[in-house]
């Protein structure tokens, strides 16, 4: 038995552990308390490590799908070879852009399947890759492609004084991007400590709302009117940096006039919130404060308009010029990216999507080089050039996470191919035609995600070489190995960026991780040489000053923007009475979307997705806690049980949304849970451009059912 030192991927904030193996077999694990970035803090799920590796949950063989409809066990190297011969044929009848491949939370935390599955698509010419990141915030893209963005950024938190969270839960997601990422609490609890003011806006009291110095608690689906509402105090009273906006903004004038209508007592009104809140908000925020942003998550990205509300939330970062100026430290340059020097500049928009072809799907393009999860059914049932024949899905659950989960379902189960790498029988893999068992985390060499762009307002990486090795009884095999194997099959000249790879002899994860720091400031030697193999970058820069040819410049008021801000100040209250209620995600403490749910340990405490309710709204339905009750919307029904939430405000109910089998029998809720899914429909209420449907702010209804079974609460 001894001890080793390995980090979590389970989610970006890659806390550092301590893992105790015995025979090849982790049977404990804890937080590093020498983690210079973790601090030994390491969550629940990150704890059930050594269940998630041991479980029986876990499959440990490459299955096929045989004559019988039911699942055996075939040689790896056998089922390679049948779907190789299977996508030849697709390619020569299709296309190579009838090959689709979906990339999920797993496959972005395995660096290497990461970058292998991307130049597998290259080497195929296939333009079909869609990922959980445009079913996701996908707005945030949008935004930065319509608006621009900073060259260096953000006030960093640790440098903040104020924060204005929109939607978003660090505490519990560890996802808000560059703010409490890793060991959120303490770290928030040490900011608020030395001065930092935080203003949350979101329907529920989440655990990072409970810290707000102001909470504006409103109406689901209101961000963007709260927004534009921050923007007319800003601009009424003239606490936008005049300064900043003259040199770096334009459209200043119009979005000025476009939001004189969201007054505080108009969005006060709108949105169900308190007009003497919303102007201290703003206040704090814009006068009181003087370094510090906004903050959004799946809150307003979910809901109605996320495209407006993530374009207005950013526009109050921008019209009070709250970035890092020139001479300011930038303490965070990603070392596994080139090496970067930072301007105080804009970079201006890009408009991507407009470079775009139009998609035969209901005419989006694509977002950054992706085609739109949204749209993945509808890609895979409707006929003619470009129609998805064959799906290869790595570490995702696409038939429980995409919204209109009946016809997501149906498209999966119309593939000619359907392949996927997962190490659990999920309601995906239930469809699948193969199903390979890749490694779990700590059987891999790894090194944390990286995006382009920084993810923690520290600058470190590390590595990890494998901790124990994978079942010795079974057939299991790393993601990237799939996509190599398939290559080397269809005789594709398979690369990691300018070098190719011998299509004779498979690579090590080794060999493929270094290969993937080509260009990076530091190579895997580098990694390898500090102590624990963690390399913590004490290279500090300063922010320069704008270049003389830089000549970007916010565009705050585009034309569809200043539209549709018009449209929303017009349009009429909208008559809900059959729909009284919001219905919001809702992110659960043990689970990463879909990623544990088949894991014993965190089954027993989670056993399905609850209906949380105010208890005002339980009472006032005649309910009580333990209840059955059916969920109705424009799109369909489910069926849960009633759980009491005094963080939600009156008229609000919130459920996780990555629950339920295929069927979403009720009868089996109590083993499964429902989809919350089945109460969208992906073509009804949508974004333009990135074609995001409503998943979030839903109107439903909500009545009792004659079951009720209190010993589940």
């Amino acid at each position: 038995m001894h001890e080793t030192k390995s980090f979590c991927r389970l989610c970006i904030a890659a806390c550092g552990t301590v893992l105790t193996v015995d025979n090849d077999r982790i049977v404990d694990i804890r937080g590093d308390r020498d983690h210079p970035i973790s601090n030994g803090y390491i969550c629940f799920k990150g704890l059930q490590a050594p269940a998630a590796h041991n479980d029986v949950s876990r499959q440990r063989y490459t299955l096929k799908r045989n004559d019988r409809d039911e699942f055996e066990r075939i040689d790896t190297e056998q089922a390679l070879d049948e779907i190789a011969a299977k996508l030849h044929v697709i390619i020569d009848r299709d296309g190579p852009e009838a090959v689709g491949l979906f990339r999920g939370t797993a496959g972005f935390h395995t660096s290497t399947a990461f970058r292998m599955t991307n130049e597998f698509l290259r080497a195929l010419k296939s333009p079909s890759l869609f990922t959980t990141l445009t079913i996701d915030q996908s707005a945030k893209y949008i935004a930065v492609g319509r608006l621009g963005h900073w060259h260096s950024g953000q006030v960093h938190f640790e440098d903040a004084d104020v924060a204005l969270f929109f939607g978003s839960n660090p505490l519990i997601s560890h996802s808000a991007g560059g703010f409490l990422v890793s060991d959120p609490v303490k770290r928030l609890r040490q900011a608020r400590a030395r001065g930092l003011k935080l203003i949350v806006v979101d329907p529920r009291e989440t655990e990072t709302a409970k810290h707000a110095e102001i909470f504006l608690q409103p109406y689901p689906g209101q961000d963007y009117a709260i927004a534009a509402g921050f923007l007319n105090v800003i601009f009424r009273e003239g606490w936008h940096d005049a300064e900043f906006c003259a040199r770096f903004v334009e459209g200043l004038d119009a979005l000025q006039t476009a939001v004189e209508p969201f007054t505080p007592d108009y969005v006060a009104k709108r949105a169900g919130i308190d007009a003497g809140a919303l102007r201290a908000a703003v206040e704090l925020f814009a006068v009181q404060s003087k370094r510090g942003g906004t903050v959004t998550g799946t809150g307003p990205n979910m809901a109605p308009r996320s495209n407006l509300s993530e374009h207005l939330i950013q526009c109050i970062t921008v019209v009070c010029g709250r970035f890092k100026r020139e001479g300011d430290l930038m303490p965070n340059h990603d070392p596994l990216q080139p090496p970067t020097e930072w301007y105080a500049e804009v970079v201006a928009p890009n408009r991507p999507w407009e470079n775009a072809a139009p998609s035969r799907i209901r005419g989006v393009g694509n977002l950054y080089g992706e085609k739109l999860t949204a749209t993945l059914a509808d890609e895979i049932l409707t006929p003619g050039q470009g129609q998805i024949k064959a799906l290869i899905i790595d570490g995702s659950n696409p038939g429980n996470s995409v919204p209109e989960k009946q016809k997501m379902i149906k498209a999966l189960r119309a593939l000619d191919l359907l392949v996927v790498i997962d190490p659990h029988i999920t309601t995906t893999a239930e469809q699948a035609d193969y199903i390979f068992s890749p490694k779990m985390q700590y059987e891999r060499d790894d090194i944390p995600i990286t995006l382009g762009g920084p993810l923690y307002s520290d600058a470190w990486t590390q590595y990890s070489p494998a901790v124990i090795s994978p079942p010795a009884d079974g057939d299991v095999i790393d993601d990237w190995y799939v996509f190599w194997s398939l290559a080397k099959r269809l005789n594709l000249p398979l690369a990691v960026g300018d070098v190719p790879l011998n299509m004779e002899q498979p690579p090590t994860s080794e060999q493929l991780l270094e290969l993937g720091l080509r260009g990076s400031t530091i190579t895997l030697d580098d990694i390898k040489q500090s102590p624990d193999n963690f390399l913590h970058w004490q290279q500090p820069s300063v922010v320069k000053p704008a270049r003389a040819e830089s000549t970007g410049r916010f565009a705050v008021a585009p034309a569809e923007i200043i539209t549709e801000i018009a449209e929303v100040a017009a349009e009429p209250q909208a008559d809900y009475s059959h729909y009284p209620f919001r219905l919001i995600a809702r992110r659960m403490r043990d689970l990463n979307g879909s990623i544990g749910m088949e894991v014993s340990t965190i089954r027993q405490r989670n056993r399905f997705n609850p209906l949380h309710m105010n208890p005002l709204d339980i009472e006032q339905l005649g309910l009580h806690a333990g209840d059955y009750v059916e969920i109705n919307s424009e799109a369909g029904a489910i069926r849960a049980i009633v759980q009491p939430d005094a963080t939600l405000r009156h008229g609000v109910v919130s459920m996780s949304h990555n629950w339920g089998r295929a069927d979403n029998d009720p009868a089996s809720y109590d083993a499964h849970g429902a989809s919350t899914n089945m109460l969208i429909c992906n073509d009804r209420i949508f974004e333009t451009i990135n074609a995001m449907p409503r998943m979030s702010a839903i109107p439903v209804a909500i009545s009792g059912v004659a079951i009720r079974n209190t010993a589940i609460i």
